[in-house]
């Protein structure tokens, strides 16, 4: 009976779907678009679209990229709903010549349905005599049925270390 049971196995081999197939075959996972690395990689695009957008003041990209409840923080404190960033970037009043990632990591939650991503980040306005500006950030992706969508930024300000406080 088992010579039957190979034979009908490699004969239906081929009409099976992937993931019955490579159940079959050594028991090895079919390939997945939804492998922890492929969703830190396109995370990891969604941020370089995310810094791009900011530096070119694209409200349309930045608008798809965030969820509707975003909420920003900045390195001085102060917060933002979505709609303020927006206005804020469209109206001109937030211009940057340099906005860019200099690190990124991605670590996902929630079985791969959120992502915190961490990292440093470097920024020059686009005013007379600004100056670089470097700071960490922490943002919040979050999977929805049209894709993923940043929900909250938080930036802080990196500053050398003071060898004194000065509440003494």
């Amino acid at each position: 009976m088992k010579p039957l049971i190979g034979i009908v196995l490699c004969l239906a081999l081929p009409l099976l779907p992937g993931a019955g197939r490579a159940a079959l075959q050594n028991d090895r996972p079919a390939v997945s678009t939804d492998t922890p690395a492929h969703v830190q990689s396109v995370l990891q695009s969604l941020e370089r679209q995310r810094s791009n957008a900011i530096l070119q003041r694209d409200i349309s990209t930045l608008r798809k990229l965030m969820d509707r409840e975003y909420s920003h923080v900045e390195s001085r404190g102060r917060a933002r709903s979505k709609t303020e960033l927006l206005t804020a970037l469209d109206r001109g009043d937030i211009r940057f010549k340099v906005y860019e990632n200099e690190s990124s990591e991605v670590q996902l939650l929630d079985n791969g349905e959120a992502a915190l991503v961490t990292g440093i980040f470097r920024s020059v306005l686009a005013q007379p005599n600004a100056k670089m500006f470097r700071g960490r950030y922490v943002r919040v992706w979050v999977r929805q049925e049209d894709g993923w969508k940043n929900t909250y930024h938080q930036a802080t300000e990196i500053r050398p270390a003071q060898t004194a406080c000065p509440c003494d």
